[in-house]
């Protein structure tokens, strides 16, 4: 391999795991954040249901966070990963181009 296909490669593994590492994040904080204020406030009124339902709103609040997030960044960055349709419409123009 070239040292610039090398690089290219690089780069693309920084970036998923740059992307991994987003998704986590997104993921954890709400879900904690929102247990957390759930167990408060269940301590501060003598429930215990309230955790509950702040598990199920932290995820449901990173879930939604995730799909705005990859939809964002699969629409900014579908020509610049090496998938395998993204290569054929790479082709395709190429051959558009060469006629």
């Amino acid at each position: 391999m070239t040292k610039q296909k090398d690089n290219k490669r690089k780069n693309e593994q920084v970036t998923a795991y740059t992307y991994l590492l987003q998704f986590s994040i997104n993921m954890i904080v709400p879900i904690f954040a929102c247990t957390f204020l759930g167990y408060w406030i269940d301590t501060q009124l003598g429930t215990s249901f309230v955790v509950i339902l702040g598990f199920f709103f932290g995820a449901l609040s990173g879930g939604t966070s995730i799909y705005r997030i990859s939809k964002k960044m699969l629409h900014k960055d579908e020509t610049s990963w090496d998938y395998p349709v993204v290569e054929k419409q790479k082709e395709k123009k190429e051959d558009a181009h060469h006629d």
